[in-house]
């Protein structure tokens, strides 16, 4: 990830390349500091000052394919998810142009997904900015504090049932929507003063479309109900399935 340093209002700082758009368009002035790395992307804390104070973003910056270590997205990308037969079969023999079309498609995906989720009143970030190869999204804490993943919050969250009942609304939501996150578990939750919310949404699809929601979703609860069994929260993954996808089926979530 190629990083640049410049001054701005905020200050002098370095900061990655695919940030300098967010300053050129005024969406921020400071750069802050590195919030967290995944498989994917890196997530960077950024800043915007004003007559209120400063306000914190988060920035999501995707990496570079081959800096990534999940290359593998058969089972989340298909190709009944584009409709134009030369980037069907683009994608199909894997040309530079495939790829192009595969990248876009996968980084517009979670900026689309996200909007629709907020508008529908899902736990999710309230998304800022999108941009080439990056975005910019509500940041989850408050200063320097920042909102701990469900992993580490285990002993610091109030009420485990009603948290764990939160979710399994939000999962139902996401398939109102027709969306399956694919990748749901307690690392890709964030707990801050009692609130939940769903973060990384890369690998989320269309169960109309992609024959493997099914299965991906099944996972997403299982991973859930086996950290809150931890919690003290019961709950038996495949009921919990059998029962959403039915209503999912008979359109009566």
């Amino acid at each position: 990830m190629k990083y640049i340093e410049e001054s701005y209002p905020g200050g002098a700082c370095a900061y990655p390349e695919a940030l300098r758009q967010y300053f050129d368009d005024g969406t921020i002035d400071a750069y802050e500091r590195v919030l967290s790395e995944g498989k994917e992307a890196v997530v960077h804390v950024v800043s915007k000052s004003g007559s209120g104070g400063k306000v914190y973003y988060a920035a999501k910056v995707y990496k570079k394919r081959e800096e990534r270590g999940f290359k593998n997205r058969a089972d989340y990308f298909v190709e009944q998810n584009m409709y134009k037969r030369r980037a069907m079969l683009a994608v199909r023999k894997k040309t530079r142009f495939g790829r192009e079309v595969e990248e876009s498609v996968w980084q517009n995906r979670e900026t689309a997904y996200l909007e629709e989720l907020l508008a529908a009143g899902a736990d999710v970030p309230a998304l800022v900015k999108a941009g080439q190869d990056s975005f910019v999204m509500e940041y989850l804490g408050e200063g320097e504090e920042r909102a701990l993943k469900l992993i580490e919050a285990r002993g610091e969250i109030s009420d485990p049932r009603a948290t764990f009942a939160r979710l399994m609304s939000n999962v139902e939501l996401f398939l109102r929507c027709n969306i399956v996150h694919g990748d749901l578990s307690p690392y890709n939750v964030l707990y801050h003063r009692g609130r939940a919310v769903i973060i990384d949404f890369p690998q989320a699809s269309d169960p109309r479309r992609n024959p493997n929601a099914k299965a991906l979703l099944l996972r997403d609860l299982r991973n859930l109900c086996a950290f809150f069994a931890k919690c003290g929260v019961t709950a038996d993954p495949e009921a919990v399935f059998d029962g959403i996808w039915d209503r999912y089926q008979l359109n009566r979530l």
